[in-house]
């Protein structure tokens, strides 16, 4: 697809940077276009979207975005929202229409609470870490396939994080994500980590190894939203770090860039405005997003499992 490949080759990679057993290879682009969309948190702030449940009773993989702009919002997959009945991540890239309401896919990632502890959401520090998107990918592709939408396995979600709680060492009432970041990634390592893999300039996304092997990358259409964006998902590849079960191959970058160029493509009906695409190459797997010829984000992972 020339779209993609035409975005793959405005690509070049810089020095990599290291923090303990994390490695980012930052990705730049030679020409980049300005951000077309509100930025979901900017959104929030100036009151200008809310989310919440999709009824009193809530359900479980929707939540309603409102976008009370004139201008259309961007919702990246992998984005954690918190508050109301559960804290949620959501399971594709989403461009919201300005002026309208869109029920989004999501999946829990708090399983022991299902009470309101605020009306609306609102984001939080982290995405949800690679290896499980990687597992949301394979699941949702899965599901759109069949033709059942974006769905992911929610109790393979709920598995995973248990297991990452118990080999991490923490201890959460309500089986939350969040507990898990607190209590592995915040504080002095965090501060250390904003400050050692800085966002530069004309960086549009990165590539993450840990301990050498390839984690999964996120490139965007814009510095702007890279800047946006950077440090919650590097933190996210921080957490998968921390967790000495986590085996991930030994790919190249431009190995990883051209398989990606060269995929085929699967492309399905979005949520929100454009296209949902997904690819599948012999080592790398993932999915874009497509709107009017611009692509706002494009995800990478590896293609198997990630423990022993």
């Amino acid at each position: 697809m020339k779209i993609l490949k035409d975005f793959i080759g405005n690509l070049y990679t810089g020095d990599p940077v290291t923090f303990e057993q994390l490695n980012i290879m930052p990705v730049f682009a030679r020409e980049e276009r300005r951000l077309p969309y509100l930025e979901l948190e900017d959104a929030l702030k100036q009151g200008l979207a809310e989310i919440t449940e999709v009824s009193e009773t809530g359900s479980v993989p929707d939540l309603e975005v409102g976008n009370n702009s004139d201008s259309d919002i961007i919702i990246l997959d992998g984005e954690e929202l918190i508050g109301a009945k559960q804290n949620r991540v959501v399971n594709t890239t989403i461009v919201v229409p300005a002026s309208s309401k869109v029920m989004i896919p999501v999946s829990c990632v708090e399983q022991g609470r299902w009470r309101y502890t605020s009306r609306e959401f609102s984001t939080s520090d982290s995405f949800l870490y690679p290896s499980l998107r990687q597992q949301k990918l394979r699941d949702v592709t899965s599901s759109l396939r069949r033709g059942s939408g974006f769905n992911s396995d929610q109790s393979g979600i709920w598995r995973d994080l248990s297991g990452k709680s118990e080999r991490l060492h923490v201890t959460s009432d309500t089986m939350s994500m969040s507990d898990i970041f607190e209590s592995s990634v915040a504080g002095e390592s965090d501060a250390s980590l904003q400050m050692e893999i800085p966002h530069q300039e004309k960086q549009v996304g990165f590539v993450a190894f840990i301990r050498g092997g390839f984690a999964g990358g996120d490139l965007f259409g814009s510095q702007e939203l890279c800047r946006s964006k950077l440090h919650k998902l590097l933190r996210s590849y921080y957490l998968d770090s921390l967790d000495q079960e986590m085996k991930f191959p030994f790919i190249a970058v431009q190995q990883i860039l051209g398989q990606v160029q060269e995929a085929e493509q699967e492309q399905f009906t979005t949520v929100g405005k454009g296209f949902d695409l997904r690819f599948e190459a012999q080592d790398v797997q993932g999915a874009w997003k497509l709107v009017d010829d611009f692509i706002p984000h494009l995800m990478v992972f590896p293609k198997g499992e990630n423990h022993d």
